[in-house]
């Protein structure tokens, strides 16, 4: 069952979503993002650019084939919530249910490290961090990074994520550090 925390979250996660506030997510939202990030950046490259456009642009792709449940490419309030309802479902239901959304999450989350990288090495730095956290609309990026930096080495490693993600969507512990994943919560 889908606890109140967890739907604060979704509700936070789908405002931060929609870029435009017309109620929807939808193309627009992520190729919006998909700009800020590459002007936050400074990406000049045509080459990486078109890379770091498509990493967002997969994850419309991937939300909008797992929460868009009438197809018309647009992701509602109550879709979103359907959505979120479902993860948790599936993994109160354990078995194959549970290992694919445990799958999907890390897949999510490997990938989301993969946008977050501009530098060599194995970890995501603040300002990384601070430009993907901004192309959301955030401005506060230090702390949330250091709750999400759970061994303190001032980077946050791809297993970093894949615990936030997991965290953020499936946790209602409300000390979880992947809460702050996007950023603190709103109180």
């Amino acid at each position: 069952m889908t606890g109140e925390l967890q739907r604060e979250k979704a509700a936070y996660y789908f405002s931060l979503i929609d870029e435009d506030d017309n109620k929807y997510i939808e193309a627009y939202d992520f190729e919006s993002r998909a700009e800020r990030l590459v002007e936050a950046r400074g990406v000049t490259d045509p080459d990486a650019e078109a890379a770091l456009r498509d990493q967002v642009m997969n994850w419309w792709h991937h939300l909008c084939n797992v929460a868009d449940l009438d197809g018309d490419e647009q992701v509602t309030r109550h879709e979103w919530q359907r959505y979120w309802q479902g993860l948790q479902a599936a993994v109160e239901k354990g078995g194959d249910a549970n290992e694919a959304v445990l799958e999907g999450l890390e897949h999510a989350a490997r990938a989301t490290f993969r946008s977050m990288k501009v530098n060599d090495g194995d970890q995501v730095t603040l300002e990384e961090y601070a430009d993907w956290l901004a192309a959301w609309g955030v401005d506060d990026a230090e702390t949330p990074f250091e709750r999400l930096d759970r061994d303190d080495t001032g980077g946050l490693t791809e297993d970093n994520l894949v615990q936030a993600v997991r965290e953020f969507y499936l946790s209602n512990d409300p000390d979880a550090p992947g809460n702050a994943l996007y950023g603190e919560l709103p109180e």
